[in-house]
């Protein structure tokens, strides 16, 4: 690796970092700006973009549905990587930012006492060697995210504004908790500690550093001049630079399933010639034209190449006209919305064993779950695409962790998409692994003892009025609670038994609409992750020690009696859940870890 490159996987990219984080570097935090300051005029083009582009009409709409646009031109492209573009790898293909900006200098050179400052030099030492960059930051909930203003948090205690602006601050460091940090300022000896200074509101300056252009006369790592409109109404606060909540991706994953995993399918979602055919299929199916003049209008266009040209014979040959309409429709579906992607997945995968392109389902083992019947399916190839929609912070909570669940996470999405050539263009990943499917039949006979049974049906508890735009109707069921909690439950159980680290592992609950049938996959398709060279697939067989190992983890939590004493309610997302016993790493989880209750698991043994 060259000594200014740091590598990311594409997976990486998408589930963890993207515009608008900031990633430790061997030289120091760096904040990743939008696509189009990140790669550039060089690759930032229409050009790079079609040759990289993620053809996936389902997908496409199902984004459309999410910002509810029906009319926007969704399209999905997969960032460039030096192999595929033919560079070295010591050549950087996208550029960062240096933020925060603001440094400590501990004089180990000069032989001065620390001190915090805002300039390119030291102005004690007027080095940078013995420099790093402050590890605290400001952000709102509405994503706006800035430097701390030291100067207002050392001297918002006088009742005048200050006038000192001075060249640096001290930064005395007398033990290890917040408290003991203080920062003073050289000139009027005033000072103040960390923990107060998490106490303060800033009035947000409504800044966003990853959408700012770069200086023409510098080089990467570059340092921007800050944009401070002030159009925010929220309030800054303090959080560190690698917190968690400072900046989470909100992404989106749909399975390339058999029935639309075949050459004629992946032509018909190329872009382009989705938008050709658009206007033949109306004509076709108002009886304007025939298979042979719609053949002849194939042969004459001069974007599609010989090879899809003759696939598109081969298919009318042995379908017909009227089965290419219907597939077309089928995969241009403006209608559909993310739930019916869901339930054509689990319809796909409850047909049983098959074999595609991308797509291989072994014959099924039965098991029983506390004498609940299920099967389990070794999926031995999978093919996923992922989207990052954009970014939320979270550096507080408005009232409560619960209540700030309750906010639609869509309300203060931070979009990641650029638009170029009338096109909104999405980052994405298609990752290919394998995964293990565990399927529920008959649920409502056969899933709680009778004794709990209706009790747990009629719980108003499970009767959410939380809302995901997501999932709207799927998680106001105590069942899909059952599953989910057993899906976690499951992935922490794979990482203890078998070695897989739970951050490589990946879930998706179903539950179909009448309520009788569920199911849990569990997969991995991100490049470089430890599961997917067949290690999965191979534990199908003591999957049963796996199960009761699972249970046997949430008997008993680090966390009580404090964590099971916690019961659902309507104004509670989770109930016996923390992360001693059932909570996950965000990108294994796709629902940000909600709706969890080891309760419905433990009162149904």
């Amino acid at each position: 690796m060259a000594k200014f490159v740091q590598h990311l996987r594409k997976s990486q990219f998408i589930l963890i970092y993207g515009p608008g984080s900031i990633i430790e570097s061997r030289n120091g935090p760096r904040l990743i700006p939008s696509v189009c300051y990140g790669l550039k005029n060089k690759y930032f083009n229409s050009e790079v973009f079609h040759e990289f582009e993620i053809s996936d009409s389902r997908l496409r709409v199902a984004i459309n549905k999410v910002y509810d646009k029906k009319k926007q031109r969704v399209r999905i492209f997969s960032l460039p990587t030096n192999a595929a573009l033919k560079i070295p790898e010591k050549y950087p293909l996208y550029s960062t930012y240096q933020f925060p900006v603001w440094k400590i200098c501990y004089g180990q050179s000069k032989k001065h006492e620390p001190i915090l400052y805002n300039s390119y030099n030291c102005p004690l030492c007027g080095i940078i060697d013995d420099s790093s960059q402050v590890r605290f930051v400001c952000a709102c909930t509405d994503g706006h995210l800035d430097e701390v203003f030291w100067d207002y948090a050392v001297h918002s205690k006088e009742a005048i504004k200050s006038k000192c602006n001075p060249a640096y601050f001290k930064w005395i460091a007398g033990g290890s908790s917040l408290s003991d940090l203080v920062i003073e300022c050289p000139k009027c000896g005033l000072n103040t500690n960390m923990q107060e200074i998490y106490k303060l509101n800033f009035s947000c300056s409504g800044r966003f550093p990853d959408k700012e252009v770069p200086p023409l006369n510098q080089q990467s790592p570059y340092i921007t001049n800050p944009n401070r409109p002030k159009n925010c109404r929220k309030r800054m606060k303090v959080i560190q630079r690698q917190s968690s909540s400072l900046r989470t991706a909100e992404t989106l994953t749909l399975l390339t399933i058999p029935e639309y995993d075949s050459p004629i399918s992946r032509i018909l979602q190329i872009n382009q010639i989705a938008v050709f055919l658009s206007g033949l299929i109306n004509l076709i199916k108002n009886g304007t034209i025939k298979k042979d003049i719609f053949l002849e209008q194939l042969k004459t266009s001069s974007f599609i190449d010989e090879e899809s040209k003759s696939i598109f014979e081969e298919y009318l040959k042995n379908n017909g006209i009227l089965e290419l309409c219907n597939l077309y429709n089928e995969l241009h579906n403006e209608e559909k919305d993310i739930e019916d992607f869901i339930f054509e997945e689990f319809n796909s995968l409850l047909s049983g064993p098959r074999v595609s392109d991308n797509f291989s389902l072994s014959e099924s083992k039965k098991f029983k779950f506390n004498n609940i019947p299920f099967e389990i399916y070794p999926i031995n190839k999978i093919k996923t695409v992922t989207v990052q929609l954009g970014y939320i912070r979270r550096p507080y909570p408005n009232h409560s962790v619960d209540e700030e669940q309750e906010e639609n996470i869509f309300d203060s999405l931070i979009s990641t998409c650029e638009y170029l050539d009338d096109n909104y263009w999405y980052l994405g990943y298609e990752g290919t692994g394998e995964g293990l499917l565990l399927i529920f039949k008959d649920l409502k006979n056969n899933f709680f003892s009778p004794k709990n049974f209706g009790d747990w049906l009629n719980k108003d508890a499970y009767k959410n009025k939380f809302s995901s735009p997501l999932w709207l109707n799927i998680i106001e069921n105590p069942f899909f609670v059952w599953l989910h909690t057993l899906s976690h439950l499951i992935i922490k159980s794979l990482s203890l038994y078998s070695g897989y680290s739970s951050t490589s592992l990946r879930e998706r609950i179903y539950l179909d609409k009448d309520s009788d049938t569920g199911g849990i996959l569990i997969y991995t398709t991100s490049a470089g992750e430890d599961g997917g060279m067949g290690g999965l697939v191979s534990i199908v067989n003591d999957f049963e020690i796996i199960i009761k190992r699972s249970i046997e983890n949430i008997k008993i939590c680090s966390n009580d009696p404090l964590c099971s004493e916690v019961k659902k309610n309507p104004d509670r997302v989770n109930g016996a859940a923390c992360y001693s016993c059932l909570l996950v790493s965000e990108t294994s989880c796709e629902h940000r870890n909600r709706w969890l209750d080891r309760h419905l698991i433990l009162d149904n043994l």
